[in-house]
């Protein structure tokens, strides 16, 4: 018996002390985090249990014991947050019977957690949500209730007491801010904040150029734009894109079996008339009536030989030659097989990619006054760090619409240096306009805004 007591006695002295190490490293941790994983893990060193869970500001579990975060989207835990809406912040504590419980929510109870439940809440505390529940298998003793719930009070008050040392500091950095920007013990001329306004009014007079940012590519300089000569299809291609090609190169070629089955056939019809003619002017040396007939014949056969020079010109210029020297840009070869073009349609472009210019488009809200020779810096998207120096070389006068709906300005502008500037890469390009100054070019867009708004 007496052995018995004392282990009794040990048992409890062991649990007493535990209680103290817990107070303080309660008291010890500087992080919400760390205070709710202490109390739903380390509780188990007073009494023993299976799960517990912990309920902060909201419905849904804030800390699962075993788990560094419980997943609000799994069937347990939005259990859990109904168990807590309907039951739990209702209760004012002490052990959950399941018979307070209906059917279906004992079965599901069953599924999840063990019969015998011990519900802890912050009576402190106005937040009906905070609370923590303990299960396990057995029922709880008297001792174990006891101490348990002095080990909650003392881990609410470390939490709330976190919570406002959170708030104390906020409020006192703010107050330190305001101190030493407004400090009662100097006049106001003489206050920190006045000198800071003071610089910033003159900082917004530094003199700064007026810059606008706009989409840009490069582009050639002049390049010959190759059109359809004559209407048809292509039947090939003879040139690759991006290929080099000299003066009278072939370029491309169209399908000439119609138009040639059309000469022969124009060849034939101008044969027929001529021999008609010949005949006719026999006859009319016999008689005059076949007079009116060789007229006929004669314009026939000068609308035929018309006919036959439009269509053997057509067959001279089928294939179509380069005019200049350069390198041919176009999509694919494989688009334009096929393709039926008309008189004048563009199908390709020669140009000498060692001249190249940079095409930027500059919106309506953007436009600034930008004279010749303005300085343009182009950021190419490959090479953010290196950017091409340019001049602006014109802007055009009236604004037109883009593929993608937005109007904007045309502004062309020349490459200081040709050197590694391969024509179709695209960036951002800094336009430099007159000077301003730094508040101006600060406030233009808000004040161009306020005036929309406000009709001034």
């Amino acid at each position: 018996m007496a052995v018995q007591k004392r282990s009794q006695a040990e048992l409890i002295n062991n649990r007493m002390l535990t209680l103290v190490d817990l107070s303080r490293q309660a008291r010890s941790i500087g992080r919400v985090e760390q205070l709710e994983y202490l109390i739903v893990n380390s509780t188990h060193r007073l009494a023993p249990y299976r799960q517990a869970v912990l309920w902060r500001d909201g419905n849904r579990p804030s800390a699962v014991s075993g788990l560094m975060s419980p997943d609000a989207n799994a069937p347990m835990m939005r259990w859990l947050a109904d168990l807590h809406r309907d039951v739990l912040r209702n209760s004012p504590g002490g052990p959950v019977g399941l018979q307070s419980l209906d059917s279906s929510d004992q079965t599901t109870w069953l599924e999840y957690l063990p019969p015998f439940a011990l519900w802890l809440r912050d009576t402190e505390s106005t937040d009906i949500y905070s609370g923590l529940l303990l299960v396990r298998e057995m029922a709880w003793t008297e001792q174990e209730r006891t101490l348990i719930e002095e080990w909650w009070q003392v881990w609410a008050h470390a939490h709330r007491s976190l919570q406002s040392d959170r708030k104390t500091r906020r409020r006192l950095s703010v107050e330190k801010v305001k101190h030493w920007l407004l400090p009662a013990d100097r006049p106001w001329h003489l206050k920190r904040l006045t000198y800071i306004l003071t610089a910033l009014l003159l900082l917004m007079f530094f003199p700064v150029r007026m810059t606008v940012v706009a989409p840009g590519q490069l582009v050639p300089v002049d390049p010959l734009w190759v059109s359809s000569p004559i209407e048809g299809v292509i039947a090939e291609v003879l040139v690759n894109p991006t290929g080099r090609v000299a003066v009278g190169d072939p370029l491309f070629r169209f399908d000439v079996d119609v138009l040639k089955s059309r000469v022969e056939v124009t060849r034939q019809a101008l044969r027929s008339a001529n021999v008609q003619y010949q005949q006719l002017t026999q006859k009319t040396l016999d008689d005059e009536k076949f007079g009116a007939q060789l007229f006929e014949v004669a314009a026939e056969i000068k609308q035929k030989r018309a006919e036959l020079e439009f269509l053997e010109s057509r067959l001279k210029n089928s294939t179509v030659r380069a005019e200049q020297a350069g390198v041919t840009i176009f999509d694919s070869a494989s688009e334009l097989v096929g393709q039926p073009v008309r008189i004048g349609e563009r199908v390709m472009r020669i140009v000498e990619p060692s001249t190249s210019e940079i095409e930027a488009w500059l919106s309506v809200a953007d436009a600034i006054d930008l004279p010749s020779g303005s300085p343009v810096n182009f950021y190419l998207s490959s090479a953010p760090l290196q950017p091409l120096k340019g001049e602006v070389r014109y802007v055009s006068y009236d604004a037109t619409e883009r593929p993608n709906g937005t109007v904007a300005y045309r502004v062309r502008a020349s490459l200081k240096s040709q050197e590694g500037n391969r024509i179709g890469l695209k960036g951002t390009t800094r336009l430099s306009g007159a000077w301003t100054t730094l508040g101006y070019w600060i406030l233009r867009r808000p004040i161009a805004s306020l005036r929309t708004r406000i009709g001034i």
